[in-house]
């Protein structure tokens, strides 16, 4: 049986909640902590650690997933993400932040993995990118809600906005039908023997790492820098609200975009306007140029992650989407839990605005790796022609 309206919108609407409270918990606990006197150091490792966390629970959900089913496992782990944000302002210790923000991030991989599989799995064929359309915009819209709404809320109580922000996936969780699945048939064993590409799809996996490193970066301290150029709690979060609703508006037109003209081509004028954003986000003092501008950098920042991931599902066969799917979610968080601790290792050597160079330097890096393994495999193909049997293998690597 095909996935029904129903279902959906009932995935829809949880993924949703739960997207909110992660919205909102990554703007208060970077103002909490500060409050608390914890350096951008300790700020950033908070976010990485939540990053390392829902990393390393992407691989375990399948495996946790078998006994309670994948809604059952997206219950589990709305209900622990809602309670590991309330407890969090209660703990005094260092360490005890980090541990607390690993078990958030690990909550969250079980509550949103499982969805998307459904999503997935029993979407029927000519309807699944609609409904991951819905899927994706209702996570992006309870995100940019939740930041959008963060600090409004911080400045009414802290304490609150906390509560608020768990009580909500544990809410939800409670609501989640544990017969939400449909049958399907068993995942085929030949999905193991499937290469990655790491190297002929390096396009997509940088981009995964790239697109992860700038959100760990900004979601950490952009409200922060906005505050400290002089803008208040509560309009910081809109700015950060504002970059997120360019990712709602603006990704699925820039997706058509790359289907019309080339999903590379479109990609790469994404890391353009990005790096655009990284260079003059810094210089801008008007706010309605500084809105404007996070406005476009939110929507092709938020973009190159779908794009990266459509052109990878275009260069593996069927067998292996799953296996690359994850290592492709893997990667992301990786890149997101370096880049929360660079930005907030280069705010606490230089200034606030240090955030900005870093995650320059993470496109740079990744364009560039790129360009030099096109040039490498020019050279290759031009200087020594190869056999059949050596072409497939070479491309399969």
């Amino acid at each position: 049986m095909a996935l029904d309206a129903r279902s959906l919108l009932l995935i829809c609407w949880t993924s949703g909640c739960w997207a909110f409270s992660f919205g909102l918990g990554t703007q208060v606990v970077s103002h909490w902590l500060q409050a608390q006197g914890a350096s951008d150091t300790v700020i950033g490792l908070n976010h990485s650690f939540y990053y390392f966390g829902m990393a390393i629970g992407s691989f375990a959900v399948p495996w946790l997933a078998r006994r309670p089913g994948p809604a059952g496992c997206a219950r589990l782990g709305m209900i622990a993400s809602g309670i590991t944000l309330v407890v969090f302002p209660w703990n005094d210790s260092e360490y005890g932040s980090y541990l607390l923000r690993f078990v958030n991030g690990w909550a969250a991989a079980m509550s949103v993995i499982p969805l998307e599989t459904i999503v997935s799995r029993d979407s029927a064929p000519e309807k699944k990118a609609q409904n991951f359309g819905y899927y994706g915009a209702a996570m992006v819209l309870g995100g940019a809600v939740g930041m959008s709404v963060s600090l409004h809320l911080y400045e009414f109580g802290a304490m609150f906005a906390f509560c608020l922000g768990g009580a909500v996936p544990v809410i939800t969780g409670f609501i989640v039908r544990l017969d939400l699945t449909t049958q399907s048939k068993p995942a085929k064993t030949q999905s193991l023997r499937i290469s990655l590409g790491l190297l002929s799809n390096y396009l997509s996996y940088g981009t995964a790492w790239c697109q992860g490193f700038l959100e760990g970066l900004m979601i950490s301290f952009l409200s922060l820098y906005l505050e400290a150029v002089g803008y208040t709690k509560g309009v910081a979060g809109m700015f950060v609200g504002l970059a997120t609703i360019g990712t709602i508006l603006l990704v699925v037109p820039i997706s058509w975009l790359g289907d019309r003209c080339g999903k590379t081509q479109v990609l790469l004028g994404c890391y353009g306007m990005t790096t655009l954003g990284l260079i003059v986000i810094p210089w801008l003092t008007n706010a309605i140029g500084l809105g404007s501008m996070l406005f476009v950098f939110g929507a092709c920042a938020g973009a190159m992650y779908p794009l990266g991931l459509s052109l990878l599902t275009d260069r593996m066969p069927e067998s292996g989407l799953a296996r690359a799917y994850a290592w492709y979610l893997a990667i992301e968080c990786v890149g997101s839990l370096v880049g929360a601790a660079a930005g907030g290792k280069a705010r606490d050597l230089w200034d606030e605005t240090a955030m900005f160079p870093v995650g320059l330097s993470a496109v740079v890096l990744v364009i560039a790796t790129w360009l030099g393994l096109q040039y490498h495999w020019r050279n290759r193909r031009t200087s020594a022609p190869q056999s059949p049997a050596k072409e497939n293998y070479t491309q399969a690597a």
